[in-house]
């Protein structure tokens, strides 16, 4: 019973992290950015195309993070301590993440001028095979941003039988608020909207996204240790 409790409980997290972290302002910028782009397609066959071309390369790209750090992991478990330091390594993130909310520009979570450039240039293709290439690069670029709750719940549930599950439910929380918003696209949103909405509430999503890096370290450091000796 504990242990059922325990899953879905690690379930709600994952779903809830995903969710948090597709409304992110670096989720948002790229989704918006993909807008003033796509508006200009009539044709919804292509639509379809280029929005699945562009979840299915983010999800790839997560799938990839998985692999390496996974295949890493266990030269990195023998290391005395490792967790605890990979769990600083978190807290860090989330408050640097609180502490410059309210900036435009991030050492860490910016995205450099060139990055930017090829984006803009993979964009303004309009086909799926761009868009999917999109999905990859915006992922291994920006995972300072939004990678540290994801390599969280590997870290913490790597031992888990149903950890494919869990990536799987984290995925799906993650492409909602990107689905969402493409179809506001499609149905007339104005993509600048989108991205006034983005500056408007980004200190909030920057907070937000923050605490809950935060919150999953001291998950993974402490209370998940201590929630499954009180559930045995």
């Amino acid at each position: 019973m504990g242990v059922i409790l325990n899953m879905n409980v690690d379930i709600i997290i994952a779903f809830v992290s995903g969710l948090t972290i597709g409304a992110t302002p670096c989720i948002l910028l790229m989704v918006s950015a993909f807008g003033t782009s796509l508006i200009l397609i009539e044709e919804e066959l292509k639509f379809i195309k280029i929005a699945i071309g562009l979840i299915s390369g983010l999800i790839f790209g997560y799938i990839l993070i998985s692999i390496l750090f996974l295949f890493f992991f266990p030269f990195l478990e023998v290391l005395y301590l490792f967790k605890y330091f990979f769990a600083g390594i978190l807290i860090l993130i989330g408050i640097w993440q609180i502490i410059e909310c309210k900036k435009e520009d991030s050492i860490i979570f910016g995205t450099p001028e060139k990055v930017k450039k090829v984006l803009k240039d993979f964009i303004e293709k309009k086909t799926g095979f761009y868009a999917f290439l999109v999905g990859i690069i915006f992922v291994l670029i920006k995972m300072p941003c939004f990678g540290g709750v994801y390599l969280a719940l590997i870290y913490n549930l790597h031992t888990n039988p149903l950890l494919y599950v869990f990536i799987f439910v984290y995925l799906v929380g993650l492409v909602i608020p990107i689905i969402t918003v493409l179809i506001l696209l499609r149905l007339g949103l104005e993509s600048r909207k989108l991205n006034d909405f983005r500056l408007k509430y980004r200190t909030q999503l920057r907070i937000l996204s923050g605490v809950i890096i935060i919150f999953l370290a001291f998950y993974l450091l402490i209370l998940d240790d201590l929630i499954n000796s009180l559930l045995i």
